[in-house]
């Protein structure tokens, strides 16, 4: 399994396929995993490049869960790999990750695609991050990716998607992910949007109950030209409760741009 050290953590990859290289950055408790269906159809034409971010999946947790240092930690990884150009698609956490990404590196976006999305401090951030610290201290991580499954996945994902999340989630340690949700909450990533100058797409899940149409609604209205799409059905995690369409978009986009 590829891994890097940077910034005082050990960092797992995947680095899979060939030609123009895509930055997948996944959504809170997660991992690359989220991204499985989608990259086993688009390394047939791209070189896919997917991290689990520090406290989540194989990566280890050792210091603290910043924005910041999460784009730092993927800076470090293109790095390594002598990658100077990448399409980034990032889900959830991922779009916040993404755009500070871009602020930061603003040369090495060839576009961005943020899918059930958010950039801006919502109203009631502070009462779910409190809900999810008691969550925590009370539930194994297993029992709370099960909870969590029933709750983002929509009643037509096969259970056996629900089960395989609970047990991803299970992997991301209470503290990592309580200061995770408390950094992803305080972010504020609209400060971002106007420094955006690629190629910009977003989706977002009809029924995504998590971060609402009005948010992607948000970030298509401040990055000037950027574009959305919606998927009829899907919740929060779109990859899962419709992988296939979800790949249809984002190969559409990454092969016209």
């Amino acid at each position: 399994m590829p891994t890097i050290n940077t910034n005082g953590e050990k960092i797992f990859f995947l680095d899979e396929g060939d030609g123009p290289t895509i930055l997948f950055i996944h959504s809170m408790g997660t991992n690359g995993y989220l991204f499985r269906d989608q990259v086993a159809k688009l390394k047939e034409n791209f070189r896919c490049i997917v991290p689990d971010c520090r406290g989540h999946g194989a990566s280890s947790y050792n210091k603290s869960f910043t924005i910041e240092e999460c784009a730092a930690d993927l800076k470090s990884i293109l790095d390594h790999l002598n990658i100077d150009k990448c399409h980034i698609v990032g889900l959830s956490m991922g779009g916040p990750i993404s755009l500070c990404f871009n602020r930061l590196y603003p040369e090495i976006a060839l576009s961005l695609s943020l899918a059930n999305s958010f950039a801006r401090i919502r109203e009631g951030s502070e009462d779910r991050i409190y809900a999810t610290q008691e969550a925590v201290a009370y539930l194994s991580m297993l029992e709370f990716g099960s909870q969590y499954a029933g709750d983002r996945l929509m009643p037509t994902t096969p259970i056996e998607k629900l089960d395989e999340l609970a047990e991803e989630i299970s992997k991301c340690p209470p503290k990592a992910y309580v200061n995770t949700i408390r950094e992803l909450l305080t972010y504020d990533a609209s400060r971002d949007l106007r420094l955006v100058n690629v190629p910009t797409l977003i989706i977002a899940g009809a029924s995504d109950d998590a971060t609402p149409i009005e948010e992607s609604e948000f970030i298509r209205d401040c990055i000037q030209g950027s574009e959305i799409k919606i998927i009829d059905g899907a919740g929060h995690l779109s990859t899962i409760d419709y992988p296939e369409e979800f790949t249809k978009i984002l190969s559409a986009f990454l092969t016209a741009h």
